[in-house]
């Protein structure tokens, strides 16, 4: 299982000095949609040049136009792009596209879609590498919430998936006994004290 780090920041000197911390205990560096909203693709130029040996994640979450937006964020350096799975087929598919003329993938995230085990297969059909099993920061934040409605809906789906909200030391290891190809940790490692030691220590849980 791979781990990818979320970062929510808000601008690419932030964004290069945490992954500068923890890219030796990651293998995905995800620039979060706040970050590529508030710096602009050109973070996910620096975030790749300066990082050219880990996979680089766009997390645009494009909900149209998406051969297009796929494109754009390609040619900045990413490696991955997401793609919201409430957008409309023709979406995801025109992502697709983009990703196989660069060689790249798309990343189809769940969030806010009811039937995520049903998505889930329809987003594989279309070409997506993997689907995001994701809980947004608001729905972390709900009275209740915890993360094995995520974990039993992508052991069920039968996908290649990822699974992101709530992902920490001590859920990890649930995470990957659901058959998660990556785990996504932003909090747990942008918010910890240091972010190096948390990464490291959420990679040494891993098996």
């Amino acid at each position: 299982m791979k781990l990818q780090v979320a970062m929510d920041l808000l601008t690419t000197e932030d964004a290069l000095e945490l992954a500068g911390k923890v890219a030796e205990y990651v293998d995905i560096i995800e620039l979060g949609t706040p970050l590529i909203k508030a710096a602009g693709l050109t973070a996910v130029t620096a975030v790749k040049q300066a990082h050219p040996d880990k996979i680089v994640f766009a997390d645009m979450k494009t909900m149209d136009a998406g051969e297009l937006e796929a494109d754009i964020a390609f040619k900045a350096g990413a490696d991955l792009v997401s793609v919201l799975g409430s957008s409309d087929d023709s979406t995801i598919a025109g992502a697709v596209k983009a990703a196989r003329a660069h060689n790249k993938g798309i990343v189809v995230d769940l969030i806010g879609v009811p039937d995520k085990v049903t998505r889930a297969k329809e987003a594989r059909a279309l070409g997506a590498k993997f689907v995001e099993f994701h809980a947004g920061l608001d729905e972390q934040a709900k009275p209740g919430f915890d993360l094995n409605g995520l974990l039993s809906a992508g052991a069920e789906a039968r996908v290649p998936f990822s699974v992101a909200g709530g992902v920490n030391l001590s859920t990890i290891e649930a995470v990957q006994r659901a058959g998660a190809e990556v785990a996504v940790a932003g909090g747990a490692i942008y918010g910890a004290a240091d972010p190096a030691l948390a990464a490291k220590e959420l990679k040494a849980a891993i098996a």
